[in-house]
């Protein structure tokens, strides 16, 4: 109900005067109860007036300023040249022979004290120069922008979203809403200062309340941070939560661009091959209500089911080189200047929600549509597109150059938990009731294409075609047990994992995998990713005992996958302080090429090129209420992609491969008859 303001102004007036009033004639006793009486009426009143604006924002508010800690976190740091040798040599071991390990030796050791000495001092000097960033952010981003094959498979990883638990909830309008909603409320939060820091707190109990939060409201930024740390919370860099919204990557010639316009307030959502743009947020930055929100998807999944599909699906481009894009997008700029404005529109939206007019039961079929699927049904330059099937399921597809799965993970946690506990639609309530004129709210964008650019986007499609269908995709259980079994036998649950990756790989190839586990590097300032190196002499060794050498006991393997443990959790220990050997080395091979200077002679190894052709590319896709898992092709054409998810009862992950890989049903099964392995050494 609506109050004038006259009247609202009246009965605050009345409750100051009150205030006023009672604490000059009471006792004080009596004061403190009646003003707290006073101030639950006034809390009502408020609350209940500004109902509408307070279901904007996240449940929870912070006390503090979101970004509280980022100007005091700390650059990630440059490890010394000679801890990057030893560690780049220990790795190099398992895959070497010994006239090729001393070879390798020699090479490092020649660089460690020649030419890696200049370039790790110019690597300083520029980092001191550059206190703002890390070291490595520059280059790193490079590798994305510069990277000129299509961005699907290789660097666009997919996710699922969990289902609601609510049968009701999964209507297909009814879930895309709620979900819209909440990321949009995730937003406003954001912008407005509002958002809880992204932290890791140690011991939750203590510090995840309100009194420890509101310890902070006095501090600077650097006492702040250190108050944090000595109280065993990690603030974690947020540098990337400014890209998810309003941002494109923008196909250029040799390097891409990454645009963002946060001015716009328009949702681009597609459906059957058509685009549409609808306006989710006010001209005061307020959310339009979920009930209007849901009538245009409705209107824009009638609309769009009405019509064929178009015949030159527009959104296939993005699938294509990077530099026939770039071509493709100038001439379609070119056309006329309508097309111009359209695409700006793509580019400036605050999201993409991509509705489907099918589903599956498969998991694989899923990650199949989450991956690449109808690529005119999608829009990959987007940072990440929302994939809403007809049965109300959720998949993530996340152009992958703008940031990591640590920011998208406080992302679609916060916003299904919040979808969940507070929808903005509930079936058959009267929040479905809206009076929006969705013909004129919604806008179906259209382009003028002349015959290069049908011929450009014909290609594209077979293309596309080609490429996806030489991807295999298997999704695996291993329902045995987990990790409450691995911590009981005291070894690293994601070690185990990852051991019995290597053991599967043996058995299916007889060889050793050059493998790259992502780590978070998030605790540093601009942080990105370094890589645990999991294969290693421990696990080569272990993996040549179970399956090579039949003289060893059961005691002795027991050990062994200790050993394994032990390594994997100080390579990962490392990799999250920042003193992996990977990133290290990257830099300086970089800074030698922007500087012109001879290509130091380890950089021409082949066994560093051997090492950096990664033919197990994995991650841990970790355990929330949010996430059923993820999935990303493979980096080489031989090789294998496993996203896999540890939990206390059990494993399980989605592998990939090429037609030119492993047979991924042998590496499947491979991978469970290891678990079997394993299980009977840890519990000998």
């Amino acid at each position: 109900m609506q109050r004038s303001t006259g009247l609202w102004r009246l009965r605050n007036n009345m409750i100051n005067r009150v205030d006023v009033l009672l604490s000059s004639v009471m006792p004080v006793i009596l004061v403190d109860e009646i003003l707290r009486l006073v101030n639950r009426l006034r809390t009502r009143w408020c609350s209940s007036s500004s109902a509408a604006s307070t279901m904007d924002y996240l449940h929870a508010l912070s006390p503090v300023p979101t970004m509280i800690f980022q100007p005091a976190i700390p650059q990630v740091p440059i490890p010394s040249l000679q801890d990057t040798c030893q560690r780049y040599l220990a790795s190099q071991w398992a895959f070497l022979n010994p006239r090729e390990f001393a070879e390798t030796k020699t090479l490092v050791g020649e660089f460690e004290k020649g030419a890696g000495v200049d370039l790790n001092n110019e690597l300083l000097e520029l980092n001191k120069k550059n206190s703002h960033t890390s070291y490595i952010t520059d280059f790193w981003m490079d590798v994305y922008l510069r990277y000129r094959d299509s961005v699907i498979l290789k660097t666009s990883p997919m996710t699922f979203i969990t289902n609601d638990h609510r049968p009701e909830y999964m209507d297909q309008t009814i879930r895309a809403t709620n979900v819209i909603v909440s990321l949009l409320r995730f937003l406003k939060t954001l912008r407005e200062d509002k958002l809880f820091p992204d932290v890791v707190h140690k011991n939750p109990a203590v510090t995840d309340t309100e009194g420890f939060w509101r310890s902070f409201r006095s501090l600077s930024a650097e006492d702040a941070y250190r108050h944090a740390v000595d109280s065993s919370v990690q603030p974690l860099d947020m540098s990337q939560f400014t890209r998810i919204f309003n941002a494109t990557r923008i196909p250029r010639n040799n390097r891409d661009e990454l645009y963002k316009d946060d001015t716009k307030r328009h949702l681009l959502v597609i459906a059957n091959s058509h685009m549409y743009v609808l306006d989710v947020l006010d001209s005061d930055g307020s959310l339009v209500p979920g009930q209007d929100i849901r009538a245009n998807l409705q209107y824009i999944l009638n609309n769009s089911s009405s019509l064929p599909p178009p015949e030159h699906p527009i959104g296939y481009l993005t699938t294509e080189h990077r530099d026939t894009w770039t071509r493709l997008r100038e001439k379609l700029l070119a056309v006329c200047p309508d097309n111009e404005e359209t695409v700006r529109l793509i580019d400036s939206a605050l999201f993409c929600v991509c509705l489907e007019d099918d589903t599956d039961d498969s998991k694989e079929q899923l990650a199949r549509k989450g991956l690449y699927g109808n690529a005119g049904n999608r829009w990959f330059d987007k940072p990440f597109q929302l994939i809403v099937t007809s049965d109300g399921q959720l998949m993530t597809n996340i152009e992958h150059s703008w940031g990591n799965g640590v920011t998208l993970k406080r992302l679609f946690t916060d916003a299904y938990e919040d979808a969940v506990s507070r929808p903005a639609i509930t079936p058959g309530g009267t929040t479905h009731t809206s009076s929006v004129d969705s013909s004129k709210s919604v806008s179906k964008l259209e382009f003028k294409l002349d015959s290069a650019l049908c011929q450009g986007i014909e290609e594209a499609k077979a293309n596309h075609a080609l490429a996806t269908s030489q991807l295999n995709v298997q999704w695996v259980q291993y329902p045995r047990y987990g990790s409450s079994f691995m911590k009981k036998c005291g070894v690293s649950p994601d070690a185990v994992a990852q051991l019995a990756l290597q053991m599967a790989y043996h058995r299916v190839t007889g060889g050793v995998a050059a493998t790259y586990e992502s780590c978070s590097t998030s605790m540093f300032k601009h942080g990105r990713t370094e890589t645990i190196r999991s294969a290693t002499a421990e696990t080569k060794s272990c993996t040549e005992a179970f399956y090579k050498n039949s003289g060893v006991n059961m005691d002795e393997k027991r050990s062994l996958v200790k050993a394994c443990s032990d390594k994997h959790r100080l390579l990962s220990k490392e990799a999250i302080q920042g003193q992996g050997w990977d990133r290290h080395l990257f830099a300086l091979r970089c800074l030698a090429t922007v500087t012109g200077r001879p290509m130091p002679a380890v950089f021409q190894d082949p066994a560093y090129a051997n090492i950096n052709t990664i033919t197990l590319s994995t991650s841990t896709t970790g355990i929330s209420k949010s996430s059923a898992g993820a999935a990303f092709a493979p980096v080489s054409p031989g090789g294998l992609g496993v996203a896999y998810t540890v939990t206390g009862d059990g494993v399980s992950w989605m592998g990939t491969s090429y037609s030119a890989s492993p047979s991924l049903s042998d590496f499947a099964r491979s991978v469970h008859e290891a678990y079997d392995d394993l299980y009977e050494v840890m519990s000998y």
